[in-house]
């Protein structure tokens, strides 16, 4: 049987690593790409502080193609449909029909992506959808996956949480209402390896800054 080839919004975060990890197991599916949206302004991952650069080196170890797409700061839902459709319709164009995402919870946010797909003859694919937050945590450890904390909420976490390892010891620190996951936004992760990357993504540590509601270690290439 032929594989259902499939597009996967990649973040650079745990969440679409593990995403990843579950489509390239199933032998129902193929992963042709990988699909960033970036901040126009800055050229980096909104919230994860996650540059293009860096994106490109993961995509590298991965051996896959990337597609980008930038966005301007603070996007309508409007601009990202009509910027976002333009490059998926040449996808569906050449036969690609399926969009995956590492989406856990956020119904709203699955209703709206749903949507677009659907004006666009595409479908979405959610293979984390339903499951718990805390299972997940415990999958993308167990499998083999590093990734670094590279924002936090401020609101929520202080610094001594930014630009840590994401790891058992960290989900154990968390204070209680925080989601092991971040799934409310609390932090995000840049994945350095797991079991899909060829070799581990190299990087380095800069300053951090405060961009919105997030204070946000800036990485670099080493």
């Amino acid at each position: 049987m032929e594989k259902e080839k499939v597009l996967l919004f990649w973040s650079g975060g745990k969440d679409s690593a593990l995403a990843l990890h579950e489509l390239q197991t199933n032998p129902a599916y193929e992963v042709v790409g990988l699909v960033t949206t970036f901040n126009r302004d800055q050229s980096r991952v909104p919230f994860h502080g996650i540059p293009d650069v860096m994106v490109v080196e993961q995509a590298k170890m991965l051996k896959l193609p990337l597609q980008r797409i930038f966005l301007p700061t603070g996007a309508t839902n409007e601009e990202y449909i009509s910027q976002v459709s333009y490059i998926l319709a040449m996808f569906a164009k050449r036969g690609i029909k399926t969009v995956a995402f590492g989406d856990i919870n956020l119904e709203e946010v699955r209703s709206f992506k749903e949507k677009m797909l659907a004006d666009l003859g595409m479908k979405g694919l959610f293979p984390l959808w339903g499951r718990s937050t805390l299972d997940i945590t415990k999958k993308f450890l167990v499998t083999g996956h590093k990734a670094l904390v590279t924002a936090v909420m401020t609101e929520k976490l202080s610094d001594e949480f930014l630009a840590c390892e994401f790891n058992e010891k960290f989900i154990e620190r968390l204070p209680e209402g925080i989601d092991p996951a971040g799934e409310n936004g609390e932090f995000h992760t840049f994945v350095i390896f797991g079991p899909s990357f060829k070799m581990r993504v190299g990087f380095s540590k800069a300053i951090a800054v405060q961009e919105g509601p997030y204070l946000v270690t800036l990485i670099k290439e080493p």
